[in-house]
């Protein structure tokens, strides 16, 4: 015998939180290959930490294409690395990122139809109550 479940009014997914500034860890970081262009990128798994959307997970990729290194090294400068440590030839240590905390900025986006969260960029912890995110769209 079957279980009975009624989905009306159940929505797939995650509603978006609203677009700001929010505490946040970094909770994971793989090395992957775009599936389209071929080319490596890091995808980040960020962990909000307080709040009213404490533990809700956030998603970021930044390229390790050469000429977007650029975002890369500012992320990690905002996540504690100093800027002579991020120089020249740099061996990046992808678990050593985890549990580093840090401001995400979240904006929204359109895909596939649905308005969905998007990191917008990384800044050092504790910047979660200035600013404004709108400079990020």
């Amino acid at each position: 015998m079957g279980i009975r479940v009624d989905f009306t009014d159940v929505k797939s997914g995650f509603e978006p939180i609203p677009e700001g500034k929010y505490e946040a860890v970094v909770f994971e970081v793989e090395q992957k290959v775009g599936q389209n262009s071929g080319k490596p990128y890091l995808n980040w798994q960020l962990k909000i930490q307080g709040g009213e959307f404490d533990g809700r997970r956030l998603f970021y990729m930044t390229s390790l294409s050469p000429n977007a290194l650029w975002k890369l090294k500012t992320n990690l400068i905002a996540l504690g690395y100093t800027k002579e440590e991020v120089e020249g030839d740099f061996d990046l240590d992808l678990p050593d990122l985890c549990g580093r905390e840090c401001t995400v900025v979240v904006t929204h986006e359109e895909y596939q139809g649905e308005m969905r969260d998007r990191v917008a960029d990384i800044l050092e912890a504790g910047g979660a109550e200035s600013g404004d995110a709108s400079l990020y769209r």
